[in-house]
């Protein structure tokens, strides 16, 4: 039987979400409210057996971060793969705001979206971000690959999947 691990986007594609109990649902839905990533356990014929939550710690100079590149003119963009509820929940703790913060994204929107950001006649990836000339992207894992290629700058973090730090211009060998 094939076992299956993830998200609600793939669950919805193997059509086991309605196997998900009323009170499950309700329970994932207020990790997500509450900033976590949402993730399933199905096996096929039994449907969803499992859920689970995970959260992502901020570093304590996030924020600081932010602020300071916002001071600095750079307009600062979230692009990730988590659900909406753990994006909304980081950008809030580093201070970027909501129509910044792109979540859900598989791989090729990431690309898309840097690809948007270097059109010189629009700016559609952040519609409230003023056109830039440079598209700096930043990520650690397997999913940023193709968007840091893309980017003028990429920049992967040491401690993330080898194929980002192999696509990026520059690699951040220590995490501090």
């Amino acid at each position: 039987k094939q076992v299956y691990v993830g998200n609600t986007r793939l669950f919805t594609e193997v059509n086991m979400m309605d196997t998900l109990p009323p009170k499950y649902q309700a329970a994932t839905k207020e990790w997500n409210k509450m900033g976590g990533s949402v993730g399933f356990l199905g096996i096929e014929g039994q449907g969803i057996v499992g859920t689970f939550c995970v959260d992502d710690a901020v570093r304590d100079e996030a924020r600081d971060v932010v602020t300071s590149l916002k001071e600095g003119g750079i307009q600062v963009i979230m692009l990730t793969g988590d659900g909406d509820g753990a994006a909304k929940a980081v950008g809030r703790q580093v201070g970027i705001p909501e129509n910044c913060i792109f979540s859900q994204l598989l791989p090729e929107d990431k690309l898309h979206h840097i690809g948007s950001m270097k059109s010189p006649t629009s700016n559609s990836a952040c519609p409230t971000c003023a056109t830039k000339s440079l598209v700096l992207m930043c990520g650690d894992g397997v999913n940023d690959a193709p968007a840091l290629a893309v980017a003028d700058v990429g920049v992967a973090m040491g401690e993330g999947a080898a194929l980002a730090m192999e696509m990026s211009d520059i690699t951040l060998m220590d995490s501090n």
